[in-house]
């Protein structure tokens, strides 16, 4: 169980659940809570670029990660995520590791007696629970299709829209991904994260996105988009999120200093 003082009892609290023995109505429970309450987004993924790029790892440090989640509604992408949600679910007592998928992702297994589990809480995906490993699953909203795939040729998992990737189920270290990590941290890379300013999480239980000045929520008759200047962006963050809107303006600086040539 995570002492009060350290970082993830923090974050548990933040979760509002109490430390419980780790079982899988527990894990579900607590992937449902960290899907809901802890934003996918871009935002700290800039801030922490050049303090990264200082340190040679692109990964902030545990306490910084949390504290910025608790008291100013950051939270992260697949890499720094899936690092905080396994640092709280080893000091629960859970038995986890990391997995990746290709191209460039980040998600947990966990050993439980029912059989090792997929829990992913990089994804801004309706994954809202742990599901067997090795069983195929599909989850239908009405903002996407979730197609996880399991067959003879391995694990696909397809967003209807969006990209499929293969997951190695294999067991991993932090240590193991380190140049992954540095990998997901290249300006050159065309698709890279870096290049957006993006918030996305559940708001009075419609999922809702904010990316480079659109504001869109996922109804159910249909998404409905709002478009905003950049000057008005801030504080859209802090009135629809709670977030404090200066990691917006912190985020914004750095994409204008790197932001490529043409981007």
């Amino acid at each position: 169980m995570p002492r009060h003082d350290r970082p993830t009892a923090a974050l548990l609290a933040h979760l509002g659940l109490a430390p419980e023995a780790p079982t899988l109505d527990y894990l579900h429970r607590l992937v449902a809570a960290h899907q809901r309450r802890v934003p996918f987004e871009t935002l700290t993924k800039l801030i922490d670029y050049e303090p990264g790029l200082a340190r040679g790892d692109f990964l902030p440090p545990l306490a910084e990660y949390v504290g910025r989640i608790v008291r100013r509604g950051g939270g992260g992408l697949c890499w720094t995520l899936a690092r905080g949600f396994h640092a709280l679910l080893a000091d629960l007592g859970f038995d986890v590791w990391l997995m990746v998928m290709e191209p460039g992702h980040c998600c947990l297994r966990v050993e439980l007696p029912e059989g090792p589990q997929y829990a992913d809480v990089g994804y801004a995906a309706p994954i809202f629970r742990a599901y067997p490993l090795f069983e195929s699953f599909t989850l239908d909203t009405h903002r996407e299709q979730f197609v996880y795939r399991v067959s003879d040729d391995g694990i696909v998992v397809t967003r209807q829209p969006g990209p499929s990737k293969r997951l190695d189920p294999s067991p991993r270290r932090l240590d193991e991904l380190r140049w992954r990590i540095a990998a997901a941290n290249d300006w050159s890379a065309p698709q890279s994260f870096l290049h957006r300013l993006a918030y996305a999480r559940e708001v009075d239980g419609v999922f809702t996105s904010f990316r480079d000045g659109t504001l869109t929520r996922y109804l159910p008759g249909g998404a409905e988009t709002i478009e905003l200047a950049q000057a008005d962006a801030p504080g859209a963050l802090e009135e629809v999120f709670g977030a404090d809107p200066d990691l917006y303006v912190e985020a914004a600086r750095v994409l204008a200093r790197y932001r490529p040539a043409g981007g």
